[in-house]
C-alpha cells in the first residue's frame, strides 16, 4: 500500500512538474500569437471581420485553456494563431485593395457628373429667380428650399473634395453620395430634366 501512495504521489509530482514546464511556453505562445492579431486587428476587423473573429476565439480558447492550467491544450489551441493572422493580413489586404478600387471608381463617376448637376440648378434656379411668373408647380417657397438646399449641396461636395484630397476616401464617398441624392431630390422637384 505505501509503495502504491508513493508512485502515486511520484506521478502526481510528475505531472505537477511537466505542467509547470509548459506554464511559461504557453504563456509566450499566447503572447506570441496576441501580437501576431494585433498587428493586423485594424483591416481585419474592418474588412473581413467574420475571419477575424474566428481567429480571436481560437485566442480566446486558448487563453481560457490557460487560465484552467490546462497549458498543453493553450499551446494546442494557439499554435496555429500566428499562421491564421498572417492568412488574415494577406486577405484583409486583398478585401482593402478591392474596396479602395470600388470606392475610386465610385468617386470618379460622382465627380464626374455632381459640378455639373450643381451647375445646372444654380442656373436653373437663377432663371427662375428672374421670371415675373413662377412655372406651374414653383412657388415662392419651393424657390427658397431649393436655393438652401443647393448652397448645403455646395457645401457638402466642397466637404466631400477635403475629404478626397485627405485620403478618406470612405468619407468622400458617402458626402459624395449624399449630395447625390440632393441634386436629384431637387431636380425632381424643380422640373429639370437630367441630361
Amino acid at each position: 500500500l505505501n509503495m502504491n501512495i508513493r508512485i502515486s504521489a511520484l506521478a502526481a509530482l510528475v505531472f505537477l512538474a511537466t505542467g509547470c514546464s509548459q506554464k511559461d511556453p504557453a504563456a509566450e505562445a499566447i503572447d506570441a500569437a496576441e501580437g501576431a492579431l494585433e498587428a493586423v486587428y485594424e483591416d481585419a476587423q474592418k474588412y473581413v471581420p467574420e475571419r477575424y473573429t474566428e481567429v480571436k476565439a481560437e485566442l480566446e480558447t486558448a487563453r481560457k485553456a490557460f487560465d484552467e492550467e490546462r497549458y498543453a491544450d493553450a499551446i494546442a489551441t494557439v499554435k496555429d494563431v500566428p499562421a491564421h493572422a498572417e492568412e488574415l493580413a494577406k486577405v484583409s489586404l486583398e478585401a482593402k485593395q478591392k474596396h479602395l478600387a470600388e470606392l475610386n471608381a465610385e468617386w470618379t463617376r460622382l465627380s464626374g457628373s455632381l459640378p455639373g448637376l450643381v451647375a445646372g440648378i444654380e442656373t436653373r434656379l437663377g432663371e427662375l429667380g428672374k421670371m415675373r411668373q413662377l412655372p406651374k408647380g414653383i412657388d415662392k417657397q419651393l424657390l427658397e428650399e431649393a436655393n438652401a438646399a443647393i448652397g448645403s449641396a455646395k457645401g457638402a461636395w466642397d466637404e466631400a473634395s477635403a475629404a478626397f484630397m485627405a485620403g478618406d476616401f470612405d468619407a468622400a464617398v458617402t458626402k459624395a453620395r449624399d449630395v447625390e441624392a440632393m441634386t436629384q431630390d431637387l431636380m425632381v422637384r424643380l422640373g429639370i430634366q437630367a441630361g
